[in-house]
């Protein structure tokens, strides 16, 4: 048995880096890859950090910390040389492009038989239907999923925002119905509606539809596999987990309980002490990393090999 270790809280991983950086410049990395290694070292299996600053700032836009098309070849190269047929995914995301995510996890899958996805804090939206697609999910307290209601980033003229799929569709709905009880709505609709981009409605839709499928199959093949009422559980969860109106928003937190209750396969990280110190180091230090420098995205592994985002803010000009 593994003798009982509590490791460093917060605080304390902030300060070993903070005296480490006096010496060292490279601390930052340094003990956040020591920690990522000890997580793999006692699930005796690689483990992968896929992280974005989607809750620190400055973030100079959504799109930044998302998941997209890009990270597919940080997950290339973070796989490479890895020879083993299991992984760990460690999951730190505000969601993303639903494409992005099934391209991605497409990808994962033919090269592992199985993957167990660790949810230090929370993994929304697309990053919920990548939870979905792993064989078991490591939970805290603290942790959450999020609506699998797929999202866009929309260009206004005040900037880009993130606007979930069924809001877009709700919105466009109750427009009609309000111009349909009286013309003069049209009014007050007409400018808003026209700030939607040429096809949006028939994108919405698709996006849905197609997050419901792959939740479903995702859950069938590989979290339910043989499971003799796997299509109904999954048929049961997706619906739930899509449901905008009953969970009203696109950022609803959903704790572990209720995903048990679902029929997701969680394991509690509280059973394990150590294993639940050693997580929350990742993620303590991971955090840490965002917020003293301007890294958007982290992709590595256990090993050390990595993809880091970094982006920089664009120097305000001064008149001289």
């Amino acid at each position: 048995m593994y003798k009982v270790h509590f490791l460093p809280t917060w605080s304390e991983i902030l300060n070993e880096i903070l005296n480490s950086l006096k010496t060292d410049p490279l601390s930052l990395d340094k003990v956040r890859r020591k920690y990522l290694k000890e997580v793999a070292d006692y699930l005796k299996k690689p483990v992968i950090l896929y992280a974005t600053r989607w809750m620190d700032n400055p973030i100079l836009s959504p799109i930044d910390v998302q998941i997209t098309w890009a990270d597919k070849q940080a997950f290339m190269e973070t796989v490479y040389g890895i020879k083993d047929k299991e992984i760990a995914i460690i999951l730190h995301s505000p969601g993303g492009q639903i494409e992005a995510a099934q391209s991605i996890v497409e990808y994962l899958r033919k090269k592992f038989d199985r993957i167990t996805a660790i949810i230090p804090d929370a993994a929304m939206s697309a990053a919920t239907l990548f939870a979905l697609a792993s064989d078991e999910i490591i939970m805290g307290k603290q942790s959450n999923l999020g609506p699998i209601d797929p999202q866009f980033v929309i260009t206004m003229p005040y900037g880009q925002i993130p606007i979930s799929a069924q809001s877009i569709l709700e919105e466009f709905n109750r427009a009609k119905e309000e111009v349909k009880q009286d013309r003069d709505n049209l009014l007050v609709w007409a400018p808003k509606i026209q700030q939607y981009p040429p096809g949006i409605l028939e994108e919405a839709r698709n996006a849905i539809e197609l997050t419901k499928k792959l939740g479903e199959e995702w859950l069938i093949k590989y979290m339910l596999k043989g499971d003799n009422n796997a299509k109904n559980k999954a048929k049961r969860i997706v619906e739930y987990l899509s449901n905008h109106k009953e969970l009203k928003s696109h950022s609803a937190p959903i704790s572990k309980d209720k995903l048990k209750e679902l029929g997701l396969k969680i394991i509690e990280l509280e059973a394990d002490q150590k294993l639940q110190d050693l997580v929350l180091s990742v993620y303590h230090a991971t955090r840490i990393t965002f917020q003293l420098t301007t890294v958007h995205k982290i992709v590595e592994n256990s090993n050390g090999r990595a993809f880091i985002r970094i982006l920089q803010p664009p120097q305000s000009s001064q008149q001289k």
